[in-house]
């Protein structure tokens, strides 16, 4: 892991972007870079190319995405902090399928957003009830 920045941003793909959505966001990003082009860049393709080498595989994916979500929150260096996904049982649980059976993990920042605004649309019922 270089200190290049942030991959998903370099390959335009969300978070929880499946790996079939990254290896094609990855063919049109070196298409668009390749050192070849008329207009190719070789850094921003070998950003492009680490990038994908970094979220293709499982297991450097998870220690990316941990350092990733230990540097964003800037917690202090001596505090070890695990992910939400370790620590929240039910984050594990929301997993869906949709009708063409292709497994939809829901990010926990998508779900605290969730649960925040049905907090507060019920807040709003509750308190227009009385």
């Amino acid at each position: 892991m270089g200190s290049i920045g942030n991959y998903y941003r370099i390959l335009d793909v969300p978070y929880d972007a499946t790996f079939e959505e990254i290896k094609e966001a990855y063919r049109k990003k070196v298409k668009e870079v390749h050192p070849d082009k008329d207009n190719g860049n070789s850094e921003q393709f070998k950003r492009v190319k680490e990038a994908y080498e970094t979220l293709k595989n499982v297991e450097k994916r998870k220690r990316y995405d941990d350092h990733l979500f230990a540097t964003a929150h800037n917690f202090t260096h001596h505090l070890k902090q695990e992910s939400p996904v370790e620590t929240n049982p039910f984050i594990k649980l929301v997993n869906l399928q949709n009708k063409n059976r292709k497994q939809v993990t829901l990010s926990p920042v998508l779900l605290n957003a969730a649960l925040i605004l049905i907090e507060v649309l019920g807040n709003a019922y509750l308190n227009k009830k009385k």
